[in-house]
């Protein structure tokens, strides 16, 4: 045994003071008593209790010593050292979607965390404490912890993510933590069914009951508004209530309900009838109540998150009905033309896109997209391209007459998006423009090294698209690709601030930087607010961890506006269904550390029953002396 604090046993200097006191102390009582025939009876049989009374002050000086001896021990701490006992204890929890189920007022999560602290508690001191949090991937939430109340709290600070994450993927760390102490001690903490090895599972799950919504939406019939979907039980058959509730006016309320009978793991679909109603947005819900209400509810919203598009073409030659055309049916905008001349005489501004067909203006509208086709009377100040000579075919009658140009197939999402939908119909080109273009331009059409179609931020970090040739005089705007591939330009130059309103969390959400756009700033559905980083990028990332509504805030030299996504529970926690193999490889050791035991409960406990007993021995001598 040893004492975290030896001094405290300076105390036990208190036992000879006591004694002192004792000695020193006077004998003497005064008391007043009746010259009564009673008293003198009494007397005799008080005569008979003397000798437990003298007992009674030597009881009261040996519980005082004892408990000035127990006092010292308190305050010096001991220490009780039990070879080869203590643990390195590493654990795994999980922190997916499926642990926020609750039953009997506690979560699957909350009683994970009472597992891992009664774990803590019952083991001795001298143990070390790890944690890997499997919660949005993987990381190390604290390593090495000795002291139990900070590890205890450590653990108390975590909470459960909405997203969708297999516990297997922390095989490679808990192998590397194994492999450096095969001693070490492994407790996976889960609602799902893991084949271990070295490991000990522990399944917080009890069986609760949970439906969910699926492969939602809705339609217009000629009834008017109908909300369709799926819904499952994923526990047990049940009678389930779906209803539909609409934001008019900016007051939510309910416009429908419909019952559904749901077989057990079945998905039964629904419609919900709403008739003729106008909304901002919808949501569909479950009434009744189970294990998890996030995956009871989602919010749908309506077009008006794509902004109205507005394009001027700048025409300088002949015939520009095609690209006309192709920009109101595929990019479903209000299009003006006007001549060069014009643009230049007049004052034209609040376009969305400016494009520029055989001419191009000294400066680049800014704040606005920009497209340059076939410009070789010079590029614009800050395009950000440079027009170096004409290229044109070897052979103007024979079969090398034309240029064969090829789309290039890029792996970024952009590219893809960008070409999405094409074809790939061969193109032939009379000819074309060979430009100086950024790096940072996406080539989307070349002809050897030369970019014929791409696109890019400007120098004015605008949208900016570059044909390198006249449109007319290839066969591009008689294919079928060349609507596509205009509406990908157009969705791209003009796009919406965000593609789609329902996402899964986990998802990653685009974030479009609109042409003219100041500021962007995503608010999650807990509160927490980012502002995204569109200062040169034409598109931002957000990466959705919570279940709820999204807002994106959005600023440009118009105002601000406001949009709306909504992210959903992944399917497979509702389900709360997976696991997989969690094998840590290698024989165990037993070679454990000192463990120690140096809990003051049993001597608080000791020195109160010792007061007590010297209270009671006083309240005799009190009784005795009546």
């Amino acid at each position: 045994m040893s004492f975290y604090y030896p001094l405290g046993l300076l105390g036990l200097l208190g036992i000879p003071v006591l004694i002192i006191i004792y000695i020193i102390k006077s004998k003497y009582t005064e008391q007043t008593i009746a010259s009564t025939y009673l008293w003198e009876l009494s007397e005799k049989f008080l005569k008979k209790r003397k000798p437990v009374s003298k007992l009674t002050g030597i009881l009261a000086l040996v519980l005082q010593i004892l408990a000035i001896v127990a006092a010292s021990l308190l305050i010096a701490h001991p220490v009780f050292t039990i070879p080869n006992s203590a643990n390195d204890i590493c654990f795994i929890l999980d922190g997916s979607a499926s642990m926020n189920m609750s039953s009997g007022g506690s979560t699957r999560f909350e009683r994970a965390q009472d597992e891992i602290i009664s774990i803590i508690d019952d083991s001795l001191g001298g143990s070390t404490y790890s944690l890997l949090f499997v919660n949005d991937g993987v990381s190390v939430s604290f390593e090495g912890v000795s002291d139990k109340q900070q590890a205890k709290t450590n653990v108390r600070a975590l909470t459960a993510g909405w997203t969708a994450h297999d516990c297997a993927s922390a095989i490679n760390y808990a192998q590397t933590y194994f492999d450096g102490n095969r001693s070490a001690v492994f407790y996976l903490l889960t609602d799902k069914e893991y084949q271990t090895q070295n490991v000990t599972l522990i399944n917080v799950s009890k069986g609760e009951n949970n439906f969910a919504l699926s492969e939602y939406g809705y339609k217009y019939t000629e009834e008017g508004l109908c909300g369709v979907g799926k819904v499952i039980s994923y526990n047990a058959d049940a009678a389930l209530t779906i209803e539909m509730l609409a934001t008019v006016g900016g007051q939510e309320q309910k416009v429908a309900q419909t019952a559904v009978e749901v077989k057990k793991g079945e998905p039964a679909d629904f419609e919900i009838q709403a008739g003729d109603i106008e909304y901002t947005s919808l949501r569909l819900r479950i009434s009744d109540k189970d294990a998890l209400a996030e995956d009871n509810t989602v919010v749908l919203y309506d077009g008006e998150k794509s902004q109205d598009r507005k394009v001027l073409i700048v025409n300088a030659l002949e015939d520009v009905s095609y690209l006309r055309n192709a920009m109101l049916i595929s990019g479903k905008a209000e299009v003006e033309v006007v001549s060069p001349r014009k643009y230049e005489e007049g004052s034209f501004s609040g376009y969305d896109l400016y494009a520029f067909n055989g001419y191009t203006p000294e400066r680049l509208p800014v704040n606005a997209a920009i497209w340059l086709i076939n410009a070789v009377d010079g590029t614009g100040s800050g395009s950000g391209i440079t027009f170096r000579d004409m290229q044109v075919p070897r052979d103007e009658t024979g079969p090398d007459s034309y240029y064969t140009p090829q789309y290039t197939s890029g792996s970024s999402a952009q590219e893809k998006l960008l070409m999405k939908g094409v074809i790939g119909v061969d193109v032939a080109v009379r000819e074309y423009a060979r430009y100086g273009v950024p790096r940072s331009f996406i080539s989307l059409m070349k002809v050897g090294g030369d970019s014929l179609i791409s696109a890019g931020l400007n120098e004015n970090n605008d949208r900016e698209v570059v044909f390198a040739f006249e449109i007319g005089k290839s066969n591009l705007g008689m294919l079928v690709d060349f609507n596509i591939l205009i509406s990908n330009l157009m969705n791209y130059s003009i796009p919406s601030v965000i593609d789609q309103t329902v996402y899964t969390c986990g998802d990653v959400m685009n974030v479009n930087v609109v042409p003219g756009c100041q500021s962007i700033v995503v608010t999650t559905p807990s509160g927490r607010s980012t502002t995204l980083d569109t200062l040169g990028n034409d598109i931002c990332e957000f990466n959705l961890t919570e279940t709820g509504t999204y807002t994106l805030s959005v600023k440009d030299n118009r105002g601000e506006k406001s949009y709306y996504a909504y992210a959903c529970v992944p399917e497979e926690e509702s389900r709360s269904e997976g696991g997989g193999a969690l094998l840590l490889t290698g024989e165990r050791e037993n070679v454990h550390s000192d463990g120690f035991y140096d809990s003051l409960l049993a001597f608080f406990i000791i020195i109160s029953l010792l007061l007590l007993a010297d209270w009671g021995v006083y309240c005799y001598e009190q009784y005795q002396l009546r």
